[in-house]
């Protein structure tokens, strides 16, 4: 698949997470009558692990009581709320495969009844093309454009700082010098902004056209060596069409 890679693809799932899953199940017809209420519960946990900012966590959650919503009759704008953090959760993790799933297997109707599902796609679909910078613009924009949903909005600030943190990675393997002006565009961030990120990292500022000129360096990794693949080489050069 063109333009994304695997570097930290489907998050592994230790025992710790599975303890916190609480699962609903159906023994018999009458049960879906407390349908509403196993939602609201779940939507609980779900929220408490989407502010936490534990993704992996919110994944995990969010396909098991994606399987429990398909035996209970909810109505749409109840069930998309969980689809959408479970969306959000792959694309914080890079899991574009699973993401890319979950929108295959959600109903028309489903992606109809809320504008804000196919917004949150829409950075999935930046991100599958290796579009970093467009990913990062699409986080700026709501269901209709405008503010997200409090649950969502806590869930795209952690992916916006993710995409960010990925980016600046790839910044300092690509280039020795790249200006100021291009990075904020690339980043979307003010110049003062890339310039308190400059000092953060170690890179060294120098004055010239253009907001100034940054010698990157590359980030160190923990480990494991990275090995860069055919997708992520793909990323790299679309990344420095960009920055160019």
């Amino acid at each position: 698949s063109p333009g994304h890679d695997y570097e930290q693809g489907v998050s592994s799932r230790p025992d710790k997470v599975i303890q916190y899953t609480w699962r609903w199940q159906k023994k018999s017809d009458a049960a879906c009558k407390t349908g509403g209420t196993f939602l609201f519960r779940g939507m609980e946990r779900l929220a408490e692990l989407v502010h936490a900012g534990d993704a992996a966590a919110v994944a995990t959650f969010a396909e098991d009581l994606e399987l429990d919503l398909v035996h209970a009759s909810l109505d749409q704008p109840s069930s998309c709320e969980a689809h959408k953090a479970q969306l959000a959760a792959y694309l914080i993790q890079r899991d574009l495969d699973s993401a890319r799933f979950l929108w295959k297997r959600l109903s028309a109707a489903s992606k109809g009844a809320d504008p804000e599902l196919a917004r949150l796609w829409a950075v999935g679909k930046c991100m599958w093309t290796g579009d970093r910078t467009g990913a990062i613009r699409a986080c700026e924009l709501g269901g209709s454009g405008g503010a997200w949903s409090p649950l969502v909005a806590t869930a795209v600030e952690q992916l916006r700082a993710a995409l960010r943190t990925h980016t600046i990675a790839l910044i300092g393997q690509v280039h020795s010098s790249v200006s100021v002006n291009s990075t904020a565009a690339t980043l979307g961030l003010s110049a003062e902004q890339v310039l308190a990120l400059a000092a953060q990292h170690g890179w060294a500022v120098q004055a010239g056209t253009d907001g100034g000129v940054l010698q990157p360096l590359p980030v160190a990794k923990e480990g494991r060596r990275q090995e860069l693949g055919m997708a992520q080489l793909a990323q790299l050069t679309h990344l420095v069409a960009q920055l160019d």
